[in-house]
Formats: structure tokens, C-alpha cells, sequence
């Protein structure tokens, strides 16, 4: 059975997908112009309609850095949140080094060679 297939069978929700990419109904080259013009439509929404993420972002932002000027406004449920998204920042920092290295101790420091 195709690496596909048994996708497919473990997640049905991918089933649509790895049917249309084990039978497929368009050339390549057709496949891979819609890909481009995709692309192209995502990057064009994202640059166009970064000014209105900007602006939902700004009263949010505002209510954060009040927060955090005044402390004792912060309840115990703020408290946890903010607790709980700075390990998970800094868990997923300390994984990307251990990717990054290729290494969990440390950094490889190439061939140890005895001296006597």
C-alpha cells in the first residue's frame, strides 16, 4: 500500500486529498500554474490587509501594556495564561537550538583526538 494510501486510511479527513494526489485529474504543469496563481493571491491578501490586522491588533496590545504597567491588576487566570505561553515561547526556543545544533548537550566540536 502507497505511503498515501495509508495516510489517507489512518486520517480520513486527508482522504479527498490523497485520492486527488493518487489519481490524478490535471496535468502537472496545470497543477503547478494554480499553485503560482495561489501563491500569489495569498501573498497579495496578506500585504493588502496588513493594515487592518494592525488595527485589531493595536486595542489589544493597548489593554496588554496597561496590564503590564499596572501588576496588581493582573488576576491569578492572567497570571497562568501568561505563565503557560512563556514556557511553551521558551520550550519552543530551546527545541529550535537543539534542531539547529543538531545536538541536545551542546555544539558538535568536530573530532576529539587523544594527545599525549
Amino acid at each position: 500500500m502507497a505511503f498515501i494510501a495509508q495516510l489517507a486510511a489512518r486520517f480520513p479527513g486527508l482522504a479527498p486529498t490523497a485520492n486527488a494526489v493518487l489519481k490524478p485529474t490535471k496535468p502537472l504543469e496545470t497543477l503547478g500554474n494554480e499553485i503560482m496563481a495561489q501563491r500569489l493571491q495569498y501573498w497579495y491578501r496578506y500585504l493588502t490587509t496588513y493594515g487592518e490586522t494592525w488595527a485589531a491588533a493595536k486595542p489589544q496590545f493597548t489593554v496588554v501594556k496597561d496590564k503590564l504597567m499596572a501588576p496588581q491588576k493582573i488576576n491569578m487566570k492572567e497570571l497562568a495564561v501568561g505563565t503557560v505561553c512563556g514556557v511553551q515561547i521558551f520550550g519552543s526556543f530551546c527545541i529550535g537550538e537543539m534542531l539547529g545544533r543538531k545536538s541536545v548537550v551542546g555544539y558538535s566540536q568536530g573530532r576529539k583526538e587523544h594527545h599525549h
